[in-house]
């Protein structure tokens, strides 16, 4: 793990990483939760107020990046997941956050160019459950999603790693092609209050998405409020993490685009 740590951040640290590794070890000494949803719920509303900021994780090389400081829906959600399962772990250092982070971040957790990190949330998810992090509690309600998840390979001019670069074109339509592989499942928006008194706090909801080619449009944790289901997440439209003054449901009907739900339940960890 010492090897881990050095390899990222260098022999000596980072202003960055310094501030990164104070924050991660503020949250790791928040009073112990007895359940994994629990913890999850914490960390999430610790980091209320926090800007939104997209395209982090874009550069002009494949590195891991760090960034607690300002989040978009995805890395608001990969980042309270990591700190929450390193809470609950025999190690809750910054080095296990870190070798988390990486792994549920990167395919076999291999940091290795562009399309070594898992691009789409459903490839995230099913990864994720393989390593019984989480289970998709989606298939039992929900239906099969009939689409091709191709958005990336068909509208390259919207990502810069491989606007003009041919060779991370390619490997994006294999990776692409190999998500055929999956059956993904959702509950549509029409059908989502039949369930909804089912879904816990501290539940992943994805959105999925009317757009050709797209899985997902948004994500967040769900959070139970006063007997009404509300989404914690990193807003665009309010350009920080919040805990919505709608309830999930009315903000799934507001946006159009958004087809309905994937349902994630994080696992309780052994240890």
């Amino acid at each position: 793990m010492k090897y881990l740590f050095y390899f990222i951040f260098g022999v000596s640290l980072t202003a960055n990483a310094q501030f990164n590794q104070k924050l991660i070890s503020e949250k790791l000494t928040l009073p112990p939760q007895t359940k994994i949803e629990e913890t999850i719920c914490q960390i999430g509303k610790s980091f209320l107020g926090t800007p939104y900021e997209g395209g982090t994780l874009e550069g002009p090389e494949e590195k891991l990046v760090c960034k607690l400081d300002a989040f978009d829906c995805y890395t608001f959600v990969e980042n309270v997941l990591a700190i929450s399962l390193t809470k609950h772990s025999q190690n809750p250092t910054f080095e296990n956050y870190i070798d988390k982070l990486i792994r549920l971040r990167y395919r076999n957790g291999n940091i290795d160019g562009y399309t070594s990190r898992i691009h789409y949330f459903a490839e995230w998810a099913k990864l994720a459950q393989a390593q019984k992090i989480l289970v998709d509690m989606t298939p039992a309600f929900g239906e099969k999603m009939i689409k091709p998840i191709n958005f990336m390979g068909t509208h390259r001019a919207y990502y810069p790693s491989f606007k003009t670069d041919n060779k991370i074109h390619a490997e994006v339509l294999q990776m692409e092609k190999k998500l055929e592989k999956y059956t993904f499942y959702y509950i549509k928006k029409e059908n989502f209050s039949t369930y909804e008194a089912g879904i816990k706090n501290g539940d992943i909801i994805a959105f999925t998405s009317n757009v050709a080619g797209l899985d997902v449009n948004h994500e967040g944790f769900a959070i139970w409020q006063n007997g009404k289901l509300k989404l914690m997440h990193a807003s665009l439209e309010q350009k920080k993490v919040i805990i919505s003054d709608e309830t999930l449901l009315e903000y799934m009907n507001r946006i159009k685009k958004h087809s309905g739900v994937m349902v994630l339940r994080v696992n309780q960890p052994l240890g």
